[in-house]
């Protein structure tokens, strides 16, 4: 196995294990928690990550895709991350009160107190883990974030049981993020990184202002609205959006989570190489689209049995909500790999021009959307993520040479799978008494159905991704026979 494929494995490990203890937490959070309390948390929690954006800065991406990083460098990461994170932490902290008051929530006071303990405690830790992401020590990153990943869920759902209420999540994030900047140390001991220095702070700067305002105007399409929604249409409504949202994005999570962090670095090792990254963009997406666009509709066909289980009774309202949402995400199955390709091969300021182009329009269209209800602004998602995916693909077109034909001519074997795969689920729901609120046999007999369409299809197509699929139980065949000799042997 080459050490590329064995990254992205210690990555889909890492991110799988944290899914489904990420799956377990909002399957019991959602019988804990009210629709409400779930909303005020996400309202608190759009604050948190809008802060993050800023006091991330991009430094971690600098760290990965910069050509040589000494030790001054790392001091200056370091002090930058620091500098940023007192000042963001104390400015949601001086504002929550305010903030609390104009939505009529004196809860998320409350809230936003606890989540600026994390900006005291991430630039800890963000400088050592961005060395570990660009040196592809995926492995050692991979026992840093489960274990983190099993903190959170133990302190969520212990804080849940004991009646802490919407704060439960805060204390989850926070000794996660505690515990992520003292394994990073242990692991890669770094004893005068946390020295001040402003050495080389100019060029961190002139790449992190750029990445900042990426980072926050992906953020603000994905929170601001949120927030908006909240003033409007409640905080309950606010907490069905985001549960229709987190079930839409588990193909996301399992998949996508477990590629995001080994692209980057991949892709700017294989720029500093020379390397043609048009052929890496197209058989990245052939990959990703080979499987997440089988899975989405699988969602979308599958909601309510999915909400069902997941999230309970309390939430009837979200499947049509997932069955729209799923369907308009289909559009972004090559997004993941737009900002690496963009950063690898130099073209920051690409970036931010396909934010500042897609989402603004994006996010006015679905504000706009907000007083006609949850089903509008679901509805609003089928043209705003493929007008952002367009965007998008326009400035990698032009930074790769790539052709449109190429991308749709890549696109073909993923759509004849994703059709192979929803033959018989449709068939059992075109069947079933109630349509698509098929019963738990009738569910399994789509899941299993999917599953033999989606191989079967795969090898008819010769989809690059039964190559990589035979190659991986290959390498995994290999390993458990060495270990069986060495067994033996010894």
């Amino acid at each position: 196995m080459t050490p590329l494929r064995r990254s992205f494995l210690f990555s889909f490990l890492d991110r799988y294990v944290a899914q489904v203890l990420v799956v377990l937490t909002t399957a019991v959070m959602a019988r804990v928690l009210t629709p409400a309390e779930t909303g005020l948390f996400i309202m608190a929690q759009a604050v948190i990550l809008l802060g993050e954006n800023f006091r991330d800065f991009g430094i971690g991406a600098y760290i990965v895709q910069e050509r040589e990083i000494g030790r001054d460098m790392m001091r200056t990461a370091f002090t930058v991350t620091m500098i940023l994170s007192l000042v963001m932490g104390g400015a949601v902290f001086l504002g929550a009160g305010a903030f609390a008051r104009f939505y009529e929530q004196p809860e998320l006071e409350h809230l936003l107190v606890i989540g600026t303990v994390g900006f005291l405690i991430i630039p800890f830790g963000t400088p050592i883990v961005a060395m570990l992401r660009r040196d592809l020590a995926f492995r050692a990153l991979a026992g840093i974030n489960v274990a983190a990943a099993i903190a959170n869920a133990a302190v969520t759902v212990g804080a849940g049981l004991l009646g802490v209420g919407a704060a439960s999540y805060m204390w989850g994030y926070v000794l996660s993020s505690a515990l992520v900047a003292i394994l990073a140390f242990c692991l890669k001991p770094q004893p005068g990184l946390f020295l001040p220095s402003l050495a080389g702070a100019r060029r961190l700067l002139s790449f992190g202002s750029v990445s900042m305002l990426v980072s926050v105007a992906n953020m603000a399409y994905d929170l601001l609205p949120r927030l908006v929604f909240g003033k409007i249409l409640g905080a309950d409504a606010v907490g069905l959006l985001s549960r229709a949202v987190a079930v839409c994005q588990l193909p996301e999570r399992v998949i996508i989570s477990g590629l995001q962090p080994v692209v980057l670095p991949a892709m700017a090792a294989r720029a500093r190489e020379g390397d043609d990254l048009k052929e890496s963009f197209l058989h990245g997406h052939m990959l990703m689209s080979g499987v997440q666009w089988p899975a989405l509709l699988m969602v979308a066909l599958l909601a309510d049995p999915i909400v069902r289980l997941l999230l309970g009774p309390q939430w009837t309202e979200v499947p049509p909500l997932v069955r729209v949402i799923a369907i308009a995400n289909m559009a972004l199955a090559p997004a993941f790999m737009t900002y690496p390709l963009l950063i690898s091969l130099g073209r920051i300021g690409d970036t931010l021009r396909a934010s500042l182009i897609s989402l603004p329009p994006s996010a006015l269209m679905l504000m706009a959307a907000a007083p006609h209800g949850l089903d509008a602004v679901a509805l609003g998602l089928l043209v705003a993520a493929p007008l952002q995916m367009a965007v998008a693909l326009h400035f990698i077109c032009r930074a790769t040479g790539l052709g449109w034909g190429e991308f749709f001519r890549a696109s073909r074997a993923s759509l004849a799978v994703s059709a192979g795969t929803v033959v018989i689920p449709l068939l059992l729901i075109a069947s079933a008494p109630h349509g698509f609120d098929l019963d738990w046999p009738r569910t399994a007999g789509a899941i299993a159905g999917a599953t033999f369409g989606w191989g079967i299809a795969l090898m008819a197509s010769r989809h690059s991704l039964s190559k990589e699929i035979r190659l991986l139980f290959g390498s995994l065949g290999g390993a458990l026979r060495r270990g069986l000799r060495a067994g033996g042997t010894a």
